[in-house]
């Protein structure tokens, strides 16, 4: 569509969140502190993930980036007499390669440069392992390669829920004490639990986790201490996810405020990972998230009494990162050039194609592109100075889009693979490797087959669908056809979601080793630029996988059982309906001028099929059963009365949860024959779609429409 834009060579990667755009929220917690208490201001960020020339857009306006971030903090900072600056977490890991190339050294550089005062961990710190996290917060030769000595951060860095299994004490000092204005703030540490399942298996050797029991003794403990120090102001740099919406806040975040006492001198817990917006009370704790990717920072207000050291008011705002008007910080400049200067290859195009290494179907067959990753996976450099591993697996549900037809530059590979997955060696039997095959294969609970098909390199495979799971491959052997032998080990790289049983391929959890590696978006990159030098990027299907019996017909887009979004939901029904009449993007605050679904979704807010809430569609959310109804429905004529539609829904077991707002919608497709119950009588419409089914009801409405 004529609206759509093309960033610029500056872009480097696209934020691949969903972000909102953020206003001043009104202040939380008590009424107006005395005139005597003491103004400090927290300001912060978290998941930066190293985008330091990543511009995103929000709201149809170009965000973000270290330099204009910079300039936010600076100026932030200087309208107060007290202030800390902080980040929580995933500052480093999944970067941008303006960062990642050089172990993110550069984001730490400017983070010295910045003057934080306090960081925490966030799960991404653990992707290369405890040693390659302690050169760079503590300094000295990285690991990782050998080839980067890291300067070290100059300000602490704080966890209390990561322990060290050979001491049994924190990986990192639990807390710390900085002094502002004349009164004392403590800072507690902590990183998500679920790390363990986000890092591949080499990230975490050496620690264990605290479980939520021991994470809030730990809490207690530690705020305690801080009391007998004398310190009041507490503040918990929590890297657990955290989302305020209409007024209600939730998460891993939330779920802690609730563990800890009423009384719990426990101030402020700062959120991050799930890169959303938070800013709410719960139990009587502030809990803050400010995005990700620089695209926002949080100012968090505090009123402290300075007698009693204790917080007397307290509230948040989370100010968006526009860039139009805004002067790039030069020291922030200097540091990004020093790093394009070395790396010249990443402001230039790395090659182009001709709209054919395509991702399609890739759910149930070979694809080009998934050939081209998996290929990519396997010749990647773990350093452990040895030749490429013998496979490579790749999920399809981690190739996000096709390469553009033309230029390709590292933005179009960064939305192939956005979401920074560390690359994991195992080895695997030839049995283990037939199994791998056959949990491609699974099932839903309703008994439609729910495939995952695995996009392969090394190998190759024939499936007869016409047999059961378990005797479905019929061939299995290496490239020049040698049979691969089921007592011989192999090694096989895959990413880390899948690593720790993702997409149940759980057999990967049973392999006998297990090797940390690069990021996925790295290795892709690298060897795009290495193979093609710039040119055509080639890659085709070439037969490595052959389903017998199975349907060769390539969709669209690929057909499987997966819930699908909202976004996915729309899109489908704009293309069933052909429709191609607006040039404006979409006015929702959460859809990015350049996403995918932009222009479907423009096409359909146009028709009158959709309003969003709050002025947000949320487009990445599983589309429900009822949610469908209410958009389909506005392709009908004549709906079904107020009182019909009661008499309708009150019909089904489970009428009671439809939402007010559906039952009229749902009671009209019910009506007309397009919505239908379970066997038990159930309309479930909290439940998600699927695929198959959302592509069955758009199909009915759209020929009750035509009727």
């Amino acid at each position: 569509m004529s609206w759509k834009k093309v960033l610029g060579k500056s872009t480097i990667r696209v934020a691949t969140t969903a972000l909102l755009l953020s206003q001043l929220f009104g202040a939380v917690g008590s009424v107006s502190a005395a005139g005597n208490d003491v103004e400090v201001h927290l300001i912060g960020i978290n998941d930066l993930h190293g985008q330091l020339d990543t511009t995103s857009i929000v709201s149809d306006k170009k965000v973000g980036t270290a330099p204009i971030l910079a300039t936010y903090l600076k100026e932030a900072q200087a309208k107060y007499e007290n202030s800390l600056l902080f980040h929580n977490g995933d500052s480093v890991g999944a970067s941008a390669p303006v960062s990642s190339l050089d172990r993110d050294e550069p984001t730490m550089e400017w983070m010295n440069m910045m003057g934080f005062d306090v960081g925490s961990l966030g799960n991404h710190e653990f992707d290369q392992g405890i040693a390659a996290l302690k050169a760079q917060i503590f300094g000295g030769l990285d690991p990782k390669e050998g080839k980067v000595t890291h300067a070290g951060a100059k300000f602490d860095y704080v966890n209390a829920n990561v322990i060290e299994t050979s001491t049994g004490k924190p990986l990192i000092k639990p807390y710390v004490v900085k002094e502002v204005g004349g009164v004392k703030i403590g800072f507690i540490g902590l990183v998500t639990k679920a790390t363990p399942s986000k890092v591949s298996p080499a990230g975490t050797a050496g620690v264990r986790f605290l479980s939520a029991e021991e994470e809030v003794a730990a809490v207690n403990k530690y705020a305690k201490e801080l009391q007998d120090q004398g310190v009041e102001t507490i503040i918990v740099l929590a890297h657990d996810p955290a989302t305020t919406k209409e007024g209600v806040t939730t998460g891993e975040a939330a779920d802690l405020a609730k563990a800890l006492p009423a009384d719990s001198p426990v101030d402020v817990i700062v959120a991050g990972d799930n890169h959303a917006l938070a800013n709410g009370e719960v139990n009587g704790k502030l809990i803050v998230q400010a995005y990700s990717y620089g695209t926002a920072f949080e100012d968090i207000k505090l009123m402290i009494d300075p007698t009693t050291g204790d917080v007397a008011e307290k509230s948040a705002t989370v100010t968006t990162t526009f860039q139009d008007g805004v002067k790039e910080d030069p020291e922030s400049l200097a540091i990004i050039k020093k790093s394009l200067d070395k790396h010249p290859e990443l402001t230039k195009p790395v090659g182009t194609t001709d709209g054919s290494v395509t991702r399609t179907d890739a759910y149930n067959n070979e694809a080009p592109l998934g050939n081209l990753i998996a290929d990519a996976m396997r010749q990647a450099d773990f350093g452990d100075k040895a030749g490429a591993a013998d496979f490579a697996f790749m999920n399809p549900g981690g190739i996000r889009a096709d390469l553009p037809q033309g230029d390709v530059t590292f933005a179009d590979l960064a939305k192939v693979q956005p979401f920074g997955n560390t690359l994991v060696k195992l080895e695997l039997t030839g049995a283990q490797i037939q199994t791998l095959l056959q949990q491609q294969w699974g099932t839903n609970a309703d008994g439609t087959p729910n495939t995952k098909t695995l996009q392969i390199s090394g190998l190759k495979y024939t499936a007869d669908f016409n047999k059961p799971v378990a005797e479905r491959v019929t061939s299995l052997t290496l490239e020049d056809g040698t049979p691969i032998d089921p007592g011989k080990t192999y090694t096989a790289v895959v990413n880390n979601f899948m690593a720790a049983g993702g997409d149940n391929y759980k057999v990967l959890v049973d392999a006998k080793s297990s090797l940390a590696g690069p990021i996925d978006l790295d290795v892709f990159y690298q060897y795009i630029v290495d193979k093609f030098k710039g040119g055509a990027i080639q890659a085709k299907t070439e037969g490595r996988i052959t389903n017998l019996g199975a349907s060769t017909e390539q969709p669209e887009t690929p057909v499987n059982t997966d819930v699908i979004s909202r976004a996915e939901f729309v899109s489908a029904l704009v293309d069933m309906l052909k429709l191609n009449q607006v040039a404006a993007a979409p006015a929702f605050k959460d859809v990015a001028a350049d996403a995918a679904y932009a222009d479907a979704i423009a096409e359909a807010a146009h028709a009158g099929f959709i309003q969003g809430y709050g002025g947000n569609f949320n487009p990445d959310r599983d589309i429900t059963r009822e949610e469908a109804a209410t958009i389909l429905a506005k392709l009908l004529n004549n709906p079904v009365s107020d009182k019909n539609a009661a008499t309708i829904i009150a019909g089904f077991e489970d009428g009671k949860t439809v939402s007010a707002y559906a039952v009229k919608s749902m009671a009209t497709l019910i009506d007309k024959g397009i919505l239908s119950a379970t066997d038990k009588k159930l309309l479930q419409p909290k439940q998600g779609l699927s695929n198959s089914d959302a592509k069955a009801l758009i199909q009915k409405a759209v020929a009750a429409k035509a009727s």
